[in-house]
């Protein structure tokens, strides 16, 4: 497995707002060992340390506090490159979110996003941002960046008005709450136990656009060779679990489907997964029970919100498939 990397076409914004104190930016790249031309290479790998560091550095020489946040409003999907235009030719914002989520992988390594359902009576969902590495949690300006980032997407993609309920953050207070909250158009909370955006769920299933089926297709299969690329060592095995979570519960996840998305014939992929002692049927079933007993650990879980979410056609099904896998009615998983 590799070192955790970011690609440079995160550090886009960045490299446009530092475009007219060139020599700024170069000595804040330099201290982290890279060249500044290397970063006009989207594709470019950066170690995910240095991306942290060099946008401290930026926020610092910038002397703008929330400068992450601020850049975040200016992007646009292809600044993210596929991940981002995924996310833009998604049909809605549930669909949309679920093919950010499966994509990240793309953009950077080490990292996690996860849509769950508030556990109070708001009605809210969230989705959380935290990278997994040796150095503990991202720095605040990644942190808002890519929080900003995403609230920009949403509003670019699907509804020019959305705005999040609440933003909550890991780190300290920042110096400049109140600029924090007019750039997301919502109140912040600082020193939470993640980083992440709380929004109504009205809007989640409504449709914004006829999908083109055969770019997305073709967008997918781009962001399989780049994960494929930059993680040779990942098994087969990871690989489909990654497909499965973007698909599950908006787009097939049979042999035909994850073998395509993987550029593998169905019958060499199933070869693969029994040499790895799995098979697609373990690994569907095993990401379905985690996500089911996820959602059922919230209070006020319906059935049938679950079993859409699993891809299940009404809440009959996911009983009895849940019976099986546990033993135990879904209800009594419940708290």
């Amino acid at each position: 497995m590799g070192r955790p990397f970011v690609r440079a076409t995160a550090l886009v914004p960045v490299l446009r707002h530092f475009e007219a104190q060139h020599e700024a930016l170069a000595e804040i790249v330099g201290a982290e060992g890279l060249d500044l031309a290397a970063l006009r290479d989207p594709y470019e790998e950066i170690p995910l340390s240095a991306y942290l560091t060099i946008f401290e550095g930026a926020a610092r020489a910038a002397k703008d506090p929330v400068l992450g946040a601020r850049l975040g409003r200016a992007i646009t999907p292809a600044d993210l490159g596929p991940t981002g235009l995924l996310l833009a030719q998604s049909a809605t914002i549930r669909r949309g979110l679920h093919r950010f989520m499966g994509a990240l992988a793309a953009l950077q390594s080490a990292t996690e996003m996860t849509l769950t359902q508030a556990k109070d009576d708001t009605g809210w969902h969230s989705i959380s941002y935290q990278i997994r590495s040796p150095t503990g949690a991202p720095g605040a300006q990644d942190a808002e960046f890519s929080l900003s980032c995403l609230c920009q997407l949403l509003r670019l993609s699907f509804d020019r008005h959305w705005a999040p309920e609440e933003v909550h953050f890991t780190h300290a207070p920042s110096r400049r709450p109140d600029l924090l909250e007019r750039l997301f158009g919502a109140p912040v909370r600082f020193e939470q136990s993640a980083n992440r955006i709380l929004f109504d769920t009205s809007g989640l299933d409504t449709p914004h656009r006829t999908e083109d089926a055969g770019l997305i297709a073709v967008i997918e299969r781009h962001v399989a060779d780049l994960v494929h690329a930059q993680d040779p060592e990942r098994s087969v095995s990871e690989r489909v679990q990654l497909v499965i979570s973007r698909n599950l519960g908006h787009a097939p996840v049979d042999l035909a489907t994850v073998s395509a998305a993987l550029g593998m014939a169905p019958r060499s992929l199933q070869r693969h997964l029994a040499a790895e002692g799995s098979s697609l049927r373990d690994l569907v079933r095993a990401q379905r029970q985690t996500i089911a007993e996820q959602q059922l650990s919230h209070p006020g879980t319906r059935l049938k919100a679950v079993a859409a979410t699993l891809g299940y056609s009404d809440e009959t099904v996911f009983w009895r498939a849940f019976r099986d896998w546990t033993g135990d009615a879904p209800s009594r998983r419940r708290t």
